[in-house]
């Protein structure tokens, strides 16, 4: 059992129905571990405080005026963490993710500071530019960092503790940020590897990887289906506890109507409705649908997407299976 621990949730109003689907997810596989909703934004968050008695930190909530005023917004509303989670351990989770299975087991933070996805991807030189920093720029600005054989990670996922790194630190890596906006990529991924592994090199932190993560963007459709099964509107016959992970979407999201395997996300939402009773329109996957067209603007894909669907299968949207 981790002690002083509970699990962090970053979202923004577009996202706050899979961060429904997520904190619907610990509590089916996890029990009665704490939540806390990052939230960026201003919107109604009362279904899940009185469903799942989650947390809230906001930008009227949030203790530093340093944090309040500088890092909320994409790619930086998860670093709040890092100073000002409820607990001293703590999972961080993206929106668009599900935990599947005992994910506590990976959770050694009696001996580790943090523990990040073991990617199975070998990172080459352009993988890295495009997915963490310029690595001319880096070479100008941080020529003692090396960049080579690290085991970098998509950050929508880890554990980590309270503390580990200095606000002073981060203030002088957003000042950089801002100062060069194109050698950090992607919010605060680049920022977030970068200081884990100059900590980790310099003797601050003790980091270990883990097989936590399983992105979508890796596999087919197939793929996902048979090893994480919805069946019959329920988790499908299956030894989810060899799978243990956290499914994350990763940018691609699981909509009602997606070329992605939804099905995960999708089932844990309609366990929200069920635990929250506030299905508004009697019928799952209506409501499913009215949250993404209402959060996310339709575009002419999706309603393409969302036509073809309705030739497939009209009867599949007025079922709740």
């Amino acid at each position: 059992m981790i002690q002083d621990f509970g699990i962090i949730i970053a979202c923004c109003f577009k996202d706050y129905h899979f961060a429904a689907g997520c904190c619907a997810s610990i509590r089916y596989f996890l029990g009665d571990v704490p939540i806390c909703l990052i939230v960026d934004g201003d919107f109604n968050t009362t279904s899940l405080e009185s469903t799942y008695g989650v947390k809230i930190i906001n930008q009227k909530t949030v203790k530093h005026p340093f944090l309040k005023e500088n890092s909320f917004g994409w790619g930086l509303t998860k670093m709040i963490a890092f100073w000002e989670s409820p607990w001293q351990n703590f999972l961080f989770l993206d929106a668009d993710t599900i935990v599947w299975g005992d994910v506590l087991d990976f959770g050694d933070l009696e001996h580790y500071d943090m523990i990040i996805d073991h990617n199975l991807e070998n990172w080459k030189a352009e993988d890295i530019s495009r997915l963490f920093f310029d690595l001319e720029g880096m070479k100008k600005h941080f020529p003692d960092f090396n960049y080579q054989d690290r085991p970098y990670f998509v950050t929508g996922v880890f554990w980590g503790k309270r503390g580990i790194f200095s606000l002073a630190e981060y203030a002088e890596m957003l000042e950089f940020k801002n100062r060069y906006p194109d050698v950090f990529k992607y919010g605060e991924q680049g920022l977030l590897n970068f200081m884990i592994f100059r900590a980790l090199d310099e003797g601050k932190i003790n980091v270990k990887t883990a097989l936590i993560q399983v992105l979508m963007w890796n596999y087919s459709q197939e793929e996902m289906r048979q090893r994480f099964p919805i069946e019959d509107g329920k988790i499908g016959n299956h030894d989810w506890q060899k799978e243990a992970c956290v499914i994350h979407w990763a940018g691609i999201k699981p909509f009602l109507v997606n070329d992605v395997y939804s099905d995960p996300m999708n089932f844990m939402q309609q366990k929200f409705y069920e635990d929250s009773e506030c299905l508004i329109y009697g019928n799952v996957k209506i409501n499913l649908l009215l949250e993404d067209l209402w959060r996310y603007r339709p575009t002419r894909k999706f309603i393409k997407k969302l036509f073809w669907y309705l030739v497939k299968s009209p009867s599949s949207l007025f079922s709740n299976t």
